[in-house]
């Protein structure tokens, strides 16, 4: 079986470390985890891999296309220049740049991400395409080919049987639904994606509070705010961004979802700054969001939280261990993966932070300072999928 020793580790849903520790695994299951409470740091830590909890791989073709323009010109389903691009593309061109953008999740130990795929059926065709035999996961949540028309959703016009047939296929084909955002549909869509979703025990992702725009943009209309659309009638498991939200609407869809942040995607779209203090404290999650305008990378993704959320607040934070585990742990409930734990799923990234030393925290010096050239191993599933020492190293 094999294994890996003379490591520090994070173990369990704290993320405690255990030094001078052998781990082993078999298949994709730990066997065992051994070492002390107390121990020498000699550089080499062991941790869960990242969880990328909300991605946009699909725009991986347009890379910084959004500098200079706002959120609805970047990416407004109907007239957005994401739209636009992604329509011009052949389908050579997107897998193309997908994978390239997938083969740098696991550079940087990234195992699982979330992503909202558009393009119906066939843009989740693509991805799967695009990420095989890569040693990465995509938990795809798909999408109709074309969002239903502004006057239908005004008229708050319920799904044609064309459009509900293919919300069907997409839902069996993903890991669930990813809507734009509750703007982008009338109460009776929304209600009819939850039930869709909830026929194929599938999930339902949404954008919620992106920008101070999108909050009021049809409650005239409906008689309800973004939020209190979502909540009411699509009843989402995953809440994303969340830019805008009050504690009072955190603490109301923490209690039956997952809340999800892109500080650096709020930050480059000029939407400001998620809450983070309280998401943390309601345990979410951080994703890099479009690749059009953020790398992969959930190492920058995790300083750049830690600085912004002690920055804007301008009080001390030294819970440095809720961002790591919102970069690890907080998204694994919704792909049914543990921490690292005997009997867990063998996801974990190697880090030698030799170079790093000295420091004072563990933690904080992954959070701030790790990057990818301290990635020394990444396995997902058991598998190896990315070393930099001697496979004869791992077997006991």
């Amino acid at each position: 079986m094999p294994s890996l020793g003379g490591v520090c580790a994070l173990v369990g849903e704290n993320l405690e470390p255990l030094f001078e520790c052998e781990i082993v695994w078999k298949g994709d299951k730990i066997v065992s985890i051994e070492g002390k409470k107390e121990g020498k740091f000699e550089g080499r830590v062991v941790l869960p891999s990242f969880v990328n909890a909300h991605t946009h791989i699909g725009d991986s073709i347009a890379k910084e296309a959004y500098v200079g323009l706002t959120l609805e010109q970047t990416v407004d389903p109907h007239t957005g220049l994401k739209t636009k691009i992604l329509q011009s593309s052949t389908k050579k061109e997107l897998v193309s740049a997908m994978r390239k953008a997938l083969k740098q999740c696991v550079a940087l130990g990234v195992t699982h991400l979330l992503d909202f795929r558009e393009g119906g059926v066939e843009g989740l065709k693509l991805a799967k395409a695009a990420c095989e035999g890569i040693g990465v996961q995509l938990a795809l949540f798909g999408r109709l080919s074309k969002p239903p028309l502004k006057q239908r959703v005004l008229s708050n016009e319920r799904f044609s049987e064309a459009e509900l047939e293919e919300l069907h296929k997409v839902c069996e084909a993903a890991h669930g639904i990813g809507v734009s955002g509750a703007n982008e549909y009338s109460d009776r869509m929304l209600e009819q994606i939850r039930e869709v979703a909830k026929a194929h025990g599938k999930l339902v992702a949404v954008h919620c509070l992106e920008s101070k725009n999108t909050r009021n943009r049809l409650k005239q209309v409906f008689g309800k705010d973004e939020f209190q659309r979502c909540f009411t009638f699509l009843k989402p498991d995953i809440f994303v961004h969340m830019t805008c939200a009050t504690r009072k609407e955190l603490a109301l869809a923490s209690k039956t979802a997952t809340l999800v942040c892109c500080p650096r995607s709020n930050a480059a779209l000029a939407n400001g700054f998620p809450p983070l203090r309280e998401v943390l404290k309601h345990k979410g999650a951080l994703g890099t969001d479009n690749v059009m305008v953020n790398s992969v990378d959930m190492f920058r993704e995790m300083e750049f939280a830690y600085k912004i959320l002690v920055g804007l607040t301008k009080k001390p934070f030294d819970d440095v261990k809720s961002v790591l585990k919102a970069a690890t742990l907080n998204a694994r409930p919704l792909l049914r993966l543990k921490p690292l734990c005997v009997d867990g799923d063998a996801n974990f990234v190697l880090l030698n932070l030799k170079k790093l030393k000295p420091f004072w925290n563990l933690h904080a010096v992954i959070v701030n300072r790790a990057q990818e050239e301290n990635v020394e191993m990444v396995v997902k599933q058991g598998l190896v999928v990315k070393t930099l020492i001697r496979q004869d190293a791992l077997t006991a």
